[in-house]
């Protein structure tokens, strides 16, 4: 990966998460704070209109309530009178289409069985008026109308839903009617009604800014709307069913039980999202609608975070190309630097980077590859010397192995035509040469003396007194003395000049391979045993110190008696001591002598060959130490 796409991915990478994450909680936030606007805007405005429509109600409604209490009061008898009252108040409220004074049956007079004046105009704003006796001109009774039946029963005044009015006004209106009374007994009705069609222009001219009105009736008529084919025509409940929709049923719910709310809608018609308002009317004069698109309302939010995302590329691509130009900056002294590895890799030892004047690192870099140039050519004829001493010393310690190899019986098995006895030993040294020792010979035709032996120390000087001690050993060996006497004269010869202070440990025997019995000197080293031919094991004990460490220490000699069949096992610390780096757990005398409880039928070869493995494996195959074994079988 290059240092540009590097820094492009450590620097843009991250800052383009953490922008985003902040862009996101960001618009968010602005989104609530939309919706939160959206809802103040919306309760302000409706109930704001709702104030001024039901300011138009409330003045129609004290009209007929007036002329109620008047007609209380004052028993006019005259029709004329009636007329000229309706025509006054007409012609002072443009915006009103008629009024009515309807009367119960022989109350005006006796002799008029019913009566109801009305005066009104073909549309809001005419100045011609009419006159008409709904008495004579309704085909039906007229107390059996709402207008008329309603506020007698209830009492009160009360307005009707919306109609259109044929015949008389010939506009859409509400009539709202008043009850009178006298003495004490009901005496009819005064009405006035209301066109519609200045509130609906109202609305029309209301709806700016994307936000759309729309006024219902007590009962959820649409009376008011954009969409004309609603207006007298659809209920919010039959739109609701119209378009399967049961939120707007919630919705029309809500409004006729008087509450009000702002929530998110899917539009009536279509399926554009809007935030509806809606708010009662007082008097149970209907609801106001108001919606606004969802569209416009996260307009603000949508240019913020337009303007945000076009802020966040041009700071991209500034920050790209400074990196570019920066890393082109860094990288042309590293190509150099690259260049000047590569002839070096290819042995030109003669390369130079020389100065980079940009940036002080890579100046002090490029120097110290100039030095190190130095420095290798250097190291590289020292390593060179180096080499050619450690391979002298190598050739030394392979000819002192061979020589090593050479002081040691290495022909198995060593008398092919004695058949009373098989023996067989070994020796693996843990470095080039070794420490330990064996060695077998006769003395006589039917004594075979023969040792084991461990130096103490490693390397070159315990090869060197290995072989002082197999010499003095050999030398010291006749047949007129006893083992503990001969050991006895070999420490004498190894103590004198021994300004080292270096020892060892072995185990010297006399066989007798007639008898086939055994006498021994166990000079500190670690003792020997013998496997019976029923498997029984004896470990043979010490009977002297190490050699070479005292001077005129006396030995003695033990024997052992070797049946047919019997087996002796000798070996060094190299076996019981092995061990793994790992658990640095000892090997041990207990598991040698299981294992040679196992095997002592076995050929003495595999015997040595089994005891090496199993201490090898069990060291995971780490010697740190020599490993010598000898092992001799009885025969018949």
């Amino acid at each position: 990966m290059s240092i540009r796409t590097l820094l492009i991915l450590c620097i843009l990478l991250p800052l383009s998460v953490v922008y985003t994450i902040s862009m996101m909680i960001e618009t968010q936030n602005n989104r609530n704070e939309a919706v939160r606007h959206v809802d103040v805007i919306l309760r302000e405005l409706i109930a704001k209109h709702a104030a001024k429509i039901d300011g138009f109600y409330f003045a129609a409604e004290k009209i007929p309530e007036t002329l109620a209490n008047t007609l209380s009061v004052d028993e006019t008898q005259n029709e004329e009178d009636f007329e000229a009252i309706i025509r006054k108040i007409l012609s002072s409220s443009p915006r009103l289409i008629g009024m009515c004074i309807a009367f119960e049956p022989r109350i005006f007079r006796d002799d008029v069985e019913r009566l109801a004046p009305y005066v009104h105009r073909q549309h809001s704003g005419s100045d011609e008026l009419f006159v008409a006796d709904l008495a004579k001109t309704y085909k039906t009774d007229y107390m059996t109308w709402d207008w008329y039946r309603i506020p007698k029963d209830t009492g009160q005044g009360t307005w009707s839903e919306p109609y259109f009015d044929e015949g008389g006004g010939n506009v859409l209106m509400r009539t709202y009617s008043v009850p009178f009374s006298r003495n004490g007994q009901f005496a009819g009705i005064v009405t006035v009604d209301v066109g519609l069609d200045d509130l609906r222009d109202d609305m029309s001219r209301l709806s700016s800014a994307g936000i759309t009105y729309r006024l219902l009736s007590p009962s959820g008529t649409f009376i008011a709307a954009p969409e004309s084919e609603f207006v007298m025509k659809e209920t919010i409940f039959s739109l609701a069913e119209k378009y399967d929709n049961d939120q707007l049923t919630g919705i029309g719910r809500d409004i006729l039980q008087g509450n009000s709310n702002v929530l998110p809608y899917n539009g009536i018609v279509n399926d554009r999202k809007v935030w509806l308002g809606y708010a009662p009317l007082s008097h149970s004069r209907g609801s106001l609608m108001a919606s606004i698109p969802e569209s416009q309302v996260f307009a603000p939010v949508y240019a913020r975070l337009y303007r945000s995302i076009c802020l966040f590329f041009v700071t991209l691509a500034v920050l790209s190309t400074l990196i570019v130009v920066v890393s082109w900056q860094l990288t042309a002294p590293i190509k150099r630097l690259a260049v000047f590895a590569r002839k070096l890799a290819a042995g030109d030892l003669d390369a130079h980077v020389g100065d980079v004047r940009l940036a002080e690192e890579i100046d002090q870099l490029a120097h110290t590859f100039d030095k190190m140039i130095v420095e290798l050519k250097s190291n590289i004829e020292r390593r060179i010397q180096e080499e050619t001493a450690r391979q002298a010393v190598e050739r030394d310690l392979k000819a002192a192995q061979r020589i090593q190899e050479s002081l040691l019986p290495r022909l198995f098995p060593p008398f092919p035509d004695r058949s009373e006895f098989d023996l067989h030993a070994m020796c693996k040294p843990a470095a080039f040469v070794a420490g330990d020792f064996f060695d077998f010979f006769f003395i006589d035709p039917h004594t075979l003396v023969f040792l084991i032996a461990d130096v103490s120390g490693h390397g070159i000087a315990a090869s060197l007194f290995m072989a002082v001690s197999r010499t003095a050993i050999r030398n010291s060996a006749i047949p007129e003395k006893l083992p503990h006497e001969i050991i006895t004269n070999v420490n004498r010869i190894l103590c004198a000049d021994n300004d080292d202070k270096m020892f060892v440990t072995l185990f010297y025997g006399h066989y007798n391979t007639v008898t086939g019995e055994l006498t021994y000197v166990n000079a500190g080293h670690d003792p020997p045993c013998v496997v019976r031919k029923d498997g029984k094991f004896e470990a043979l004990r010490a009977t002297g110190p190490l050699v070479a460490a005292f001077e005129d220490i006396p030995y003695d000699s033990c024997t052992v008696q070797l049946e047919v069949g019997d087996v002796f096992i000798a070996y060094t610390d190299g076996v019981t001591e092995s061990h793994s780096s790992q658990d640095n757990i000892l090997y041990g005398a207990k598991r040698l002598e299981t294992l040679l409880c196992e095997i002592h039928n076995e050929c003495v070869a595999e015997i040595c060959d089994r005891i090496y493995r199993d201490a090898d494996q069990f060291a995971k195959h780490e010697q740190n130490d020599d490993i010598t074994l000898l092992v001799i079988r009885r025969k018949e």
